[in-house]
């Protein structure tokens, strides 16, 4: 049998240019594809690199003309995922389709198109491509569980209002098949250490997860309703071995929370170091997790972390308290201090709320200048699909199609301010962070094209963010 994986291209400006900035390599798809064992043929189809996608899926489909299709993405890609899976079935009608993904996941029942999709594929897709190839095989009817839905099947409603399936440990424990991709595409940005000469500010990348799950509960975070509050964790030499195979030279965790355990992350520090594996690591933290354990950035530090993420998403306590978040404001200024300390560069994640007043973004642009340098990011606060907290909120929502706009950038919520004065405060967090990143504070040496590429883009995104509210209906602006 032949199956094609599919990551879908973004569709929304916003995400176009983010991925401008980043992109990572296609790791859901690459998981998923790892479970496909000979005879069964399978191949990646990320559309996310193509400058045409449209036409590259269809060229894809007419040559390869698989008999198995998987989408899969986040809640904002849905739109494109049911277009392209129109697509599908118009060239290949007899084709089986399944989507999967975080939005599949969280929110099935907005993904019963039986004319589209055959299947919805809940939680692990690793495991789930077992069964249905298993299935397949022996002739079997398709299986129906609470992780693999028939659009078709009279218990589909039933099967969707359960909560996520428990995780699997065949996910964690299957290496990703990047042979079928192309590596040279896929990058993140960097922004070097102080007085630093770098090659370029987009260097290539590999992801690499350690762990899936949080036990964690942020009020703005799906992560803990999709891993039901599990938490798995792969065998240290296995994740040393993979890091070491890998010929990139930046590496991104792209565990759900990296740090949850120390000691393990110790573990793995030390042995790295052992082994003599250099590497440049990427990773996200908690604030708290650095303030307790110092010693183990440092330690991460000489491994070769170079670039952390954090969602510090407020200086002010009241807000920290309103997202459930468990840390305090003491704490994300005392973390920002140990890693300014030990010369790690921050992705600072700051949260915006659509209540927000015009003081409340003036509070927001005095913490850029504290905290600086830093990449800074702003998200918008908006309950996750899927959850309780999506349902009570949904006699609020102010466009027709919310899960279409989950995409951080886009309120869900109505705003305080008149939309157009929110996002033109929101526009300029954006543009006073982007001039407080590390690269230029600390005067570190990128190629011009680099800088010109990283300062066009920027004023792009800004620019866009400053007409964001034309995508409401007009009575909102």
């Amino acid at each position: 049998m032949k199956i094609l994986l599919v990551r879908p291209h973004p569709y929304l400006p916003t995400s176009k240019w983010l991925q401008s900035m980043m992109l990572l390599e296609p790791y859901a798809q690459e998981l998923i594809a790892g479970a496909v064992k000979a005879p069964h043929d399978v191949r990646i189809c990320d559309l996310a690199i193509e400058n045409n996608p449209v036409r590259a899926f269809r060229r894809t489909l007419k040559e390869y003309s698989p008999e198995l299709i998987g989408f899969g993405g986040f809640s904002s890609q849905f739109r494109t995922n049911r277009q392209l899976a129109a697509i599908a079935k118009e060239i290949l009608p007899h084709s089986l389709t399944c989507i999967g993904g975080i939005h599949a996941s969280s929110f099935p029942q907005d993904c019963c198109y039986p004319q589209l999709f055959d299947l919805v594929v809940r939680g692990d897709g690793v495991s789930s491509m077992k069964v249905i190839l298993a299935a397949l095989d022996s002739g079997e009817p398709l299986p129906e569980s609470d992780w693999i839905l028939p659009t078709a099947s009279k218990n589909f409603e039933k099967l969707a209002a359960q909560a996520p399936p428990a995780l699997s440990a065949d996910g964690i424990n299957t290496r990703p098949r990047r042979d079928l991709i192309d590596s040279s595409k896929y990058f993140c940005i960097c922004y070097g250490l102080p007085g630093e000469r770098m090659k370029t500010l987009f260097p290539r990348i590999a992801c690499v997860r350690t762990s899936v799950g949080c036990p964690n509960r942020c009020s703005f975070c799906v992560v803990h309703f999709l891993a039901n509050g599990q938490y798995l964790q792969r065998d240290i030499e296995d994740v040393i071995d993979e890091i070491a195979s890998l010929r990139q030279e930046y590496i991104y965790f792209v565990d759900d929370e990296t740090f949850i355990n120390t000691n393990r992350m110790k573990q793995i520090a030390e042995r790295l170091i052992e082994r003599g594996v250099k590497k440049k690591y990427i990773s996200w933290v908690r604030s708290d997790t650095v303030c307790r354990h110092p010693e183990l950035l440092a330690l991460w530090k000489k491994a070769g972390l170079e670039f952390v993420y954090i969602g510090f998403e407020s200086l002010e306590q009241k807000n920290l308290n309103g997202y459930n978040k468990g840390t305090t404001s003491s704490q994300n200024r005392q973390a920002r201090e140990i890693l300014r300390d030990l010369n790690i560069n921050i992705h600072a994640a700051l949260m915006v709320n659509p209540d927000f007043v015009e003081e409340d973004f003036k509070i927001i642009q005095r913490a850029i200048k504290e905290m600086e340098p830093a990449e800074f990011a702003f998200t918008i606060f908006s309950p996750p699909p899927g959850t309780q907290a999506f349902k009570e909120a949904s006699d609020k929502f102010i466009c027709d199609d919310p899960c279409f706009y989950y995409d951080c950038l886009h309120t869900i919520l109505p705003t305080r301010l008149p939309l157009k004065l929110f996002y033109r405060y929101f526009a300029v967090l954006y543009a006073l962070g982007s001039a407080q990143i590390p690269a230029r504070i600390n005067k570190v040496k990128v190629p011009f094209r680099d800088f010109l590429r990283f300062f066009s883009k920027g004023v792009k995104l800004i620019f866009d963010l400053f007409r964001l509210y034309k995508d409401y209906d007009r009575k909102y602006w």
